[in-house]
């Protein structure tokens, strides 16, 4: 996804006038420069070649909080704000009292959370120790615990959106956790209790819960002294890209189009190695080919079978990733404005937006 850029911009800085308050040519545009930690004010563009924005002004504040779902939150139910995310704990109260109020959005998305696997270095380069990690990970106790049963498990990286090529069940060791058989491939694929193991993810992001119940399991039902390490999400995927990254990683995606291919092809391609987003470096021609005759097929059903293959190739037999549960996404925002959705990148359809 592009915009365009006036060549008087220059290169990207930071410290430059365009940086701090750019031009586009979208629905709204800056009132005034970016107001740093403080908030971000649009205006209506009435230059945009479409149809019009119904609102005249839009607000961001910028949430100076090391915890800034609950900040958002806690703003929208003090009447501070007009949109907000909904940190997990909380789904239940949200969805018990905003949904009546027709104040609650609750949206599939084309998107998916997993656990970014690096397969090239030790000590998850082998599948059993992959399948290993899968199995003894409780995937419905821990969205009982963290999310209050407010999301979906994942057993196929594909999600169930795109409905044509949607596998559940691809990913065998998804489904129901086995620590018996987990115990059994720990010992085979070369991890057994007592391995370190990594385990990073990004702060700030509504994660530390569901992270530390993972952890726990892989302590208890493997023996793994796993590393927990939280971090600045910039610092995670400089982390992921490292030569010598090893271990897991929190991860999620969501694709910019409706398309299968836009999962498998950025994920776990060869093409896609760092600074590409297959930051675990799985690598088969096998599945690689399968993509690219996809991408040529002469039919969509041929398209579609290639495709599963591909991702039966990937998720099936090698894990590269390990899918944990499907995107859904849950704001709430207030009744006064009317059209009030999700666009692709999870941020509300401001152009459509009209007070009630």
């Amino acid at each position: 996804m592009f915009s365009p850029v006036p060549k008087e911009a220059g290169q990207a800085d930071p410290n430059s006038a365009y940086y701090g308050m750019p031009i586009g040519n979208g629905p709204f545009k800056m009132r005034e420069p970016w107001n740093h930690n403080v908030g971000i004010v649009l205006v209506r563009n009435d230059l945009y070649y479409g149809p019009k924005a119904h609102l005249d002004e839009v607000d961001f504040t910028i949430v100076g909080s090391d915890k800034p779902t609950e900040a958002e939150y806690a703003s929208f139910q003090d009447g501070k704000a007009d949109w907000a995310r909904i940190p997990p704990p909380a789904l239940p109260e949200a969805s018990a009292t905003y949904k009546p109020r027709k104040e609650f959005i609750a949206e599939s998305r084309f998107g998916v959370n997993y656990l970014l696997v690096n397969v090239a270095n030790p000590p998850l380069n082998n599948v059993k120790a992959r399948q290993a990690i899968s199995l003894a990970i409780d995937r419905d106790a821990i969205i009982g615990a963290a999310f209050k049963g407010f999301q979906t498990k994942a057993t196929s990286l594909v999600p169930p959106p795109l409905s044509a090529f949607y596998q559940p069940g691809v990913c065998t060791s998804c489904a129901k956790a086995d620590p018996v058989q987990a115990r059994r491939l720990a010992q085979e694929g070369g991890v057994p209790p007592g391995t370190p193991v990594r385990f990073s993810f990004n702060t700030g992001g509504g994660h530390e819960e569901w992270v530390q119940l993972v952890a726990q399991q892989l302590q208890d039902t493997l023996g793994l002294n796993v590393d927990l390490q939280g971090m600045a999400y910039r610092d995670l995927v400089a982390k992921e890209e490292a030569p010598d990254a090893t271990g897991l990683y929190r991860a999620s995606w969501g694709s910019d189009y409706p398309s299968a291919d836009g999962f498998l092809r950025p994920l776990l391609s060869a093409s896609s190695f760092p600074p590409g987003d297959n930051r675990g470096r799985y690598d088969d021609p096998s599945f690689d080919s399968l993509l690219d005759r996809a991408q040529k097929a002469n039919s969509e059903s041929e398209k579609v079978a290639l495709t599963k293959r591909a991702e039966d190739v990937a998720i099936g037999k090698d894990l590269a990733l390990i899918p944990m549960w499907y995107r859904t996404q849950y704001r709430v925002f207030s009744n006064k404005f009317k059209n009030v959705a999700l666009d692709s990148f999870e941020n509300p359809t401001l152009a459509d937006i009209s007070l009630s």
